[in-house]
């Protein structure tokens, strides 16, 4: 009977059993002139949970973690299986700096100066692509406006 409820339960939320991580809402940026659209994370919980448990990405596949205001932003790798990079960003959408991060890290990436945006993508992402510190991002800032941010 158990194992009969619990069928039930994973045919209709199969993301959540069989572990796969749930996708946050996507959003269509611009860096540098590329077009993507990448999932993003606005919340206390989105900002905690980020890229971990992720067996892969896309190529063009990344994160964008939304913060209310500019301040010193830090991120890890912990329970991370992929190796990623992070753009730190300025509200205007500037680029202050991009670094490498590898799976499973305890080390803190911290952007030397205030950022409102960290931008993750695979590792190695902004190299391939000739993104550099100094470039833009363009964010539809407005749906922030309208929309709860925490943290």
């Amino acid at each position: 009977m158990i194992l009969a409820c619990v069928g039930l339960l994973c045919n209709g939320f199969w993301d959540v059993c069989d572990g796969a991580p749930k996708r946050n809402k996507v959003l269509p940026i611009n860096v540098a002139g590329i077009e993507l659209e990448v999932e993003v994370a606005t919340t206390f919980e989105e900002h905690i949970l980020g890229l971990m448990y992720r067996d892969k990405l896309e190529e063009n596949d990344g994160m964008l973690f939304v913060f209310p205001r500019e301040k010193v932003l830090s991120f890890w790798m912990k329970d991370t299986r992929i190796p990623l990079s992070i753009a730190f960003i300025k509200a205007d959408g500037r680029i202050i700096q991009i670094e490498s991060m590898k799976p499973y890290s305890l080390d803190t990436h911290v952007s030397k100066e205030k950022a409102r945006y960290a931008l993750e993508m695979n590792e190695g992402w902004f190299r391939v692509h000739n993104v550099r510190e100094g470039d833009t991002v363009k964010i539809p800032l407005t749906l922030f406006e309208k929309s709860k941010i925490e943290n």
